[in-house]
């Protein structure tokens, strides 16, 4: 399944104003999670919606390795899916769109 690439400036701010998925610290970077699947491609973002919230060191050590431990590449992929579940329902309690 492809989702169109769309950008959100006010979105990526959201998710940049959450905590890392994994540590405490607040996140600085809002990395594009799953580029396929957001319309992304070699050289380019996926979309905005599909990003999640990580503190410069986490988001540096995924680049570089591929994971952030105590993960595996394979147990990898539904951390980052639970954290855009998660960022996403942030944002409708926000915006009082759904009840806690």
């Amino acid at each position: 399944m492809m989702i169109s690439p769309r950008r959100s400036k006010k979105h990526l701010a959201f998710v940049r104003a959450r905590a890392c998925v994994f540590c405490p610290s607040l996140a600085d970077e809002a990395h594009h999670a799953f580029r396929r699947a957001g319309g992304g491609g070699v050289g380019l973002k996926g979309c905005d919606f599909l990003t999640v919230p990580l503190c410069v060191e986490h988001h540096r050590e995924l680049h570089t390795t591929g994971t952030v431990k105590p993960y595996t590449a394979r147990e990898l992929p539904v951390v980052l899916w639970q954290a855009v579940a998660m960022a996403l329902r942030d944002r409708l309690l926000v915006e009082g769109k759904v009840e806690p």
